[in-house]
């Protein structure tokens, strides 16, 4: 009769010290790339609000204003004020990932902590008071910026280099 075939113990631990080091030496890797992605995700969710902005001044003709709260890691749409909204609320407010901070922007004491940072005219073209970029800052101080295109139509992303 022929013995079955087995890991030995021996065997068995040697695999799972290799592991470790593996995963000891990879996952600080792993952890930068997670911040980084976090930190381009909330630049994408930021760069969407303000092309919602554009299409909804656009298409319902009154200005909308993108506006943040650095202080308290808020940032939103809403309609001008002095303009009317009739039918559904386009207001949007959205909070950052925790560890996010806004950087460079001048706020507002006049309006609980807001600044607008953006204005969309009625016709969809950004005003020329509007930021001309902005900044978002993660935990390891890793920054993107979002900023006016060369045309001065909308925003885009530029991803900073880590110093």
């Amino acid at each position: 009769m022929r013995s079955a075939r087995a890991f030995t113990l021996v065997e068995l631990v040697i695999v799972m010290a290799l592991l470790c080091v593996i995963l000891a030496v990879a996952a600080p890797s792993l952890s930068r790339s997670m911040h980084g992605r976090n930190l381009k995700q909330e630049a994408t969710r930021l760069l969407a609000l303000t092309e919602y902005a554009r299409d909804e001044a656009a298409s319902q003709g009154v200005p909308m204003v993108v506006w943040i709260d650095p202080n308290a890691g808020r940032f939103g749409v809403k309609i001008k004020p002095g303009f009317e909204d009739e039918g559904v609320p386009r207001d949007k407010e959205f909070t950052l990932t925790n560890g996010m901070r806004f950087d460079g922007l001048e706020v507002s004491s006049t309006d609980g902590g807001e600044t607008d940072a953006a204005e969309f005219e009625p016709d969809g073209t950004l005003d020329p008071s509007s930021e001309p970029s902005i900044n978002l800052i993660d935990q390891s101080n890793a920054s993107i910026t979002v900023t006016q295109t060369s045309d001065a139509c909308g925003y885009e992303i530029v991803q900073n280099q880590q110093q």
